[in-house]
């Protein structure tokens, strides 16, 4: 079975994942600290609001997945700052979950020519089933490439899935009876996961 991956919310209500504009109508105060993780960059304010045309919506309207483990992530990271250590947990989430749901594949390395910032080639966007789904197997290089270039700039860390294709959904998605998973251990290593039941109490993004 094949999976995609989201980070667990800090501030969890219930068991399904939805996307930034729905959270901003049921849950302001989520929403507020969701949207403080764009702060760090003034071309990523502007993400929420950029248009998918692919999908035909707002960036603020899908969910964002990764398609890779996030043990590889976790490694990627460390074997840039040896140091670091932060603990994350994930969603595994089987693909199956998205099936009746718009999505498509944002492989920002696929051309070799994106900039962070500027509007990206429709050649980097591909519609995603979970027929033509595959997980991928290695961190791409130009992922350990931006991490290296925080680490120039006196950084400590950096954002984990910049320069990591993502999975775009249009719409919710179940994460009940998921496996959730502490990025700091290998795929299918039992000390690192756990399995959540979620009763129906609310929504997260």
């Amino acid at each position: 079975m094949s999976f995609i991956y989201h980070l667990v919310p800090r501030n969890l209500k219930g068991e399904v994942l939805i996307p930034l504009v729905e959270l901003k109508e049921k849950y302001p105060e989520i929403y507020a600290s969701q949207m403080a993780k764009y702060d760090d960059h003034p071309q990523r304010k502007r993400l929420p609001k950029r248009m998918l045309k692919k999908l035909n919506c707002l960036q603020e309207e899908v969910l964002h997945f990764s398609p890779i483990h996030p043990w590889l992530m976790h490694q990627g990271l460390q074997s840039v700052f040896s140091d670091w250590n932060q603990p994350s947990l994930f969603f595994e989430i089987p693909i199956q979950r998205i099936r009746n749901l718009p999505a498509i594949l944002f492989d920002m390395n696929s051309t070799g020519t994106y900039v962070f910032g500027e509007d990206e080639s429709e050649e980097m966007f591909r519609w995603l089933t979970p027929e033509n789904y595959q997980i991928l197997e290695s961190i791409p290089p130009e992922a350990i490439e931006f991490y290296q270039k925080w680490q120039e700039r006196g950084h400590r860390g950096a954002p984990a899935m910049a320069r990591i294709p993502h999975v775009m959904v249009k719409g919710r998605a179940s994460v009940q009876n998921c496996r959730i998973i502490d990025w700091r251990h290998p795929p299918n290593d039992p000390a690192g996961m756990d399995k959540l039941l979620f009763s129906a109490s609310g929504s997260l993004e």
